[in-house]
């Protein structure tokens, strides 16, 4: 995975289709691909941080270590603070693959219907 968004990259093979159709449904795949990964970048960055600050609150209070019902607490409020901005996220996910999926479904009926008319 990606270091900075943990996420797998995504590895594609992009033919030599030169329809208008095509090249939408592939530059949307490349931006919704770039946007998720601009968010979880993001995301995980401000989230190591304000892990680290509570490590290092806990220990300079005195904690030698931060035990893992104290670290629970810690995610559970991530959690909470975070929970809209991860509503947002899925919701725009959700329509931007609904989107892909339009486009996608688009493009193998233009290829079936220039298959049907090569062999009319």
């Amino acid at each position: 995975p990606d270091a900075q968004s943990n996420l797998r990259p995504y590895v594609r093979h992009y033919g030599d289709e030169g329809t208008r159709l095509a090249r939408s449904l592939r530059l949307k795949r490349i931006e919704v691909e770039a946007r998720n990964t601009d968010f979880w970048t993001k995301h995980n960055k401000r989230f190591y941080e304000e892990k680290e600050d509570f490590i290092r609150l806990h220990k300079e209070s005195g904690t030698s270590e931060v035990s893992a019902d104290q670290m629970s607490h810690f995610y559970k409020a991530s959690l909470d603070k975070n929970w809209r901005i991860h509503i947002m996220y899925n919701i725009s996910w959700y329509l931007k693959n609904f989107d892909i999926l339009t486009l996608a479904a688009a493009v193998q009926l233009q290829r079936l219907l220039a298959l049907a008319k090569r062999r009319s």
